[in-house]
């Protein structure tokens, strides 16, 4: 007799257990459910952007329509609406896009060129230029640019753009402080800043130029020698 209470309760013990596990189990599914879910969504949200940066660059801005990027992320109509309802909404989610991934794509590219436990070289100087020309070639720089032109007539991009091209010269310059540790004077770092920002967004832009990455070579010669000229009056202060 004594067995057999063990044996029942053992049996209603293990039951219990059981039932928790199940309980457990059914959570954890449901939990496992939720977070496939959203990353379903934000994988498809990060499709339709990366699908909008590709038709600015093939088709233009102003060619650019919602079906299109639907289209060409592979999605229903229905999930782009439901992701974004609205033209605008798409223009002003890409911009926002645009701008983390610039700074992650010039982070990356400007890695390891000036180390701080060598001296800064001509090369290492040049590299840094021929990065910057690289730059402006990928295709996040040439949708921006459909967007910078857009918003020059466009009031609602134009807010968003501002918002975004005040954020991003601020942390454009500090990631240049970060992989230039030999620049110490702002001023002198703001100069060469300054000079490849504007002498390669000018020649990113001239795409229809003859013979383009021949003259580039030689714009990517001249800048390399100003930033050294910039950077040895720097080290002599």
């Amino acid at each position: 007799m004594t067995l057999k209470k063990t044996d029942s309760a053992q049996t209603t013990t293990e039951s219990a257990v059981g039932r928790r596990g199940k309980r457990a189990q059914r959570t954890k599914n449901e939990r496992t459910g939720d977070g496939w879910q959203a990353e379903k969504s934000a994988l498809t949200r990060q499709a339709i952007l990366e699908a909008a940066v590709r038709c600015f660059v093939e088709h233009g801005y102003a060619k650019t329509t919602t079906a299109m990027i639907a289209d060409e992320a592979n999605v229903s109509r229905g999930a782009m609406m439901h992701h974004f309802p609205s033209r605008s909404a798409v223009m002003t989610a890409v911009v926002g896009y645009l701008h983390v991934r610039r700074l992650n794509e010039y982070r990356e590219l400007m890695s390891d060129i000036d180390s701080p436990d060598e001296k800064l070289t001509r090369q290492a100087i040049r590299t840094s230029v021929e990065s910057a020309w690289k730059y402006v070639n990928l295709p996040s720089f040439v949708a921006y640019q459909e967007l910078l032109g857009a918003a020059r007539t466009d009031p609602e991009l134009a807010e968003s753009v501002g918002e975004v091209e005040r954020d991003f010269e601020r942390e454009f310059l500090k990631t240049v402080r970060t992989v230039f540790p030999h620049w110490k004077q702002v001023k002198s770092l703001q100069a060469a800043h300054d000079l490849v920002q504007f002498v390669m967004q000018g020649m990113g832009v001239a795409h229809r130029s003859s013979h383009r990455e021949q003259r580039a070579r030689r714009v990517i010669e001249t800048v390399t020698n100003h930033l050294e000229h910039i950077y040895l009056a720097e080290s002599k202060n």
